[in-house]
């Protein structure tokens, strides 16, 4: 079985890489077989049993370039096993409460 896990990215200033990076790492510990790479790198989704997918977080949303692989990979994307993160400094600010919609 194809245990390859694709981490894909959008960012703008490293950050998110960062987090991908990290996370690649953990499932390469774990003995998956990793691709790290910004979203604009990615095309086929085939050789991957699962995708992991983030975005830094500009204007309370994803970056537009990371909406827009998701819309272009739906159809893809409700095959496999699929999880999501973004990196938002926001969060971690005192009254982060705020800014968070349940």
């Amino acid at each position: 079985m194809n245990n390859r896990i694709l981490v894909t990215y959008a960012s703008r200033a490293g950050s998110t890489a960062g987090v991908a990076e990290a996370i690649g790492k953990s499932l390469l510990e774990g003995g998956a077989q990793v691709d790290v790479l910004p979203m604009e790198n990615v095309t086929d989704l085939t050789p991957y049993r699962a995708v992991v997918a983030g975005s830094a977080i500009h204007g309370q949303k994803w970056l537009p370039e990371a909406m827009q692989f998701l819309r272009d990979q739906q159809t893809e994307l409700s095959h496999k096993p699929f999880a999501s993160f973004m990196v938002c400094i926001t969060l971690s600010m005192a009254n982060a409460g705020q800014y968070l919609v349940v």
